[in-house]
């Protein structure tokens, strides 16, 4: 899969008028995090395979977003004081104007879990309740997104689909030492509970 900047550049366009990317660039604003344009955000680029996007706190320009592995990163998340959340999107590994928003949507949660409770990534309880709140409400674990893995279950699929790419993500951050899939049963029913800032799961009918 490689998809051209041109494309990336016009899913970028049209997501800046997506009504729920609206609604969590409002909530990082609310949460006293500046944003801007969404193109000043985010920077569509090409990553390495297997991951699809991350965001960083701690660069001065969108050009220099990356998620090289070489830096201070925790599943694609780079962080430091400064305010402003910098998402970076793997255009090579997004299938679809669908799979960029969700992947999108994603990225802008966790942004706004930093802005809100100042997460410290390092923390394994942090990192973990942080993914399962990003794969619970972005869509990614949606029965139909889960179909086209080949994943068939419908009772529980959802939540088995959270655990597992929570667990998935966690296992980068370097402090995992196996105890990753413990942490995530920890602080899951408060963390899946948690739909802020949605009033209700952005999936239901």
């Amino acid at each position: 899969m490689n998809t051209p900047d041109s494309l990336a550049s016009k899913w970028l366009d049209r997501a800046s008028s997506d009504h729920t990317i609206v609604f969590l660039l409002d909530a990082l604003k609310q949460n006293n995090c500046p944003t801007g344009p969404l193109s000043s955000l985010v920077k569509n680029t090409t990553c390495g395979p297997d991951r699809a996007g991350g965001f960083a706190m701690n660069v001065t320009s969108i050009e220099s977003a990356t998620l090289d592995k070489s830096s201070q990163n925790y599943g694609g998340k780079k962080i430091s004081s400064a305010p402003k959340p910098t998402i970076v999107i793997c255009q090579n590994n997004i299938y679809d104007y669908p799979d960029y928003l969700r992947t999108l949507s994603h990225e802008l949660i966790h942004s706004i879990d930093q802005c809100r409770a100042k997460a410290d990534w390092s923390n394994l309880k942090h990192h973990a309740c942080s993914e399962i709140r990003a794969s619970n409400l972005s869509g990614e674990c949606g029965y139909g997104v889960e179909l086209l893995r080949g994943n068939m279950k419908h009772r529980g699929g959802h939540i088995d689909c959270v655990m597992r790419r929570a667990n998935l993500s966690l296992k980068a951050n370097p402090n995992e030492n196996g105890e990753g899939e413990e942490v995530i049963k920890e602080v899951f029913p408060q963390c899946y509970a948690d739909l802020y800032p949605f009033m209700r799961h952005p999936g239901s009918n």
